[in-house]
């Protein structure tokens, strides 16, 4: 019996408001692929991942039926185990994603590692996958992709500039995967849930219970597509070839 058994959870409830698009911002599509189509490929095609969770709104999730109104992927993708339906917020979407892990998972004995991704990350190499789990799997932590900050970072108050610089070489920017055991997480989860605690990643909320948190290097190809212009930048890469990795 393998050791370790992976999962994927692919974040892919948002609405789009940043994007100003009147849909699912993941149905949008980059050379006539819906930008979910893109993610679930990465994915599916990486032999390191064993089962993925895709997580939706309640009003995308797909119907036997598979009307128009559902979404329709283009292909049927290796370790797609199913749909879970989103939370209100994205904290409460991924614990309702760790729950189906946790049922999917039950009766395995080994580490069940946990690789929480944003869906609009659709264009994630390979590479960034891998060494996300090389270090996840040599020891019991957390770990996250993230790239070093390049710009000058100030804080601001009142409409203001402050005196203070924070220097560059103590910052990094944060990107996904973020991953985990799936015992860890759901403790994280739950804990914050009972303390009312709401964080804007994964990695805070086992920062905050001294959880060690490792970081790997991300990637640039690595981008989130979050407003028209990204999307508009993500066409013009994708038509160069910059994705393919």
């Amino acid at each position: 019996m393998s050791e370790f058994r992976t999962y994927a959870i692919i974040l892919a409830a948002g609405r789009g408001e940043r994007m100003q698009a009147d849909q699912n911002k993941m149905l949008l599509k980059i050379a006539g692929r819906s930008l979910l189509d893109q993610c679930l490929e990465r994915f599916s095609k990486n032999e390191a991942i064993d089962h993925i969770f895709t997580v939706m709104a309640a009003e995308d999730m797909p119907s036997p039926e598979e009307t128009e109104q559902n979404i329709a992927l283009s292909a049927d993708y290796r370790g797609l185990e199913g749909f879970i339906a989103g939370g209100k917020t994205r904290q409460d979407s991924v614990f309702n994603a760790l729950q189906a892990v946790e049922k999917h998972a039950a009766g395995f004995k080994g580490r069940v590692l946990v690789l929480i991704h944003d869906g609009a990350r659709c264009f994630i190499p390979s590479a960034v996958v891998g060494r996300v789990l090389s270090a996840l799997k040599a020891e019991r932590c957390a770990v996250v992709a993230t790239l070093p900050v390049t710009d000058t970072i100030r804080q601001v108050g009142q409409f203001a500039l402050k005196e203070l610089e924070m220097p560059r070489d103590e910052l990094l920017q944060m990107q996904t995967p973020q991953a985990a055991d799936l015992d860890i997480l759901l403790h994280a989860f739950k804990l914050a849930r009972e303390e009312r605690i709401q964080a804007t990643d994964d990695i805070a909320l086992l920062l905050r219970i001294g959880y060690p948190v490792r970081t790997v290097s991300g990637d640039s190809r690595n981008l989130k597509l979050t407003s028209p212009d990204d999307l508009e930048l993500a066409h013009l890469l994708y038509k160069a070839g910059y994705f393919n990795v």
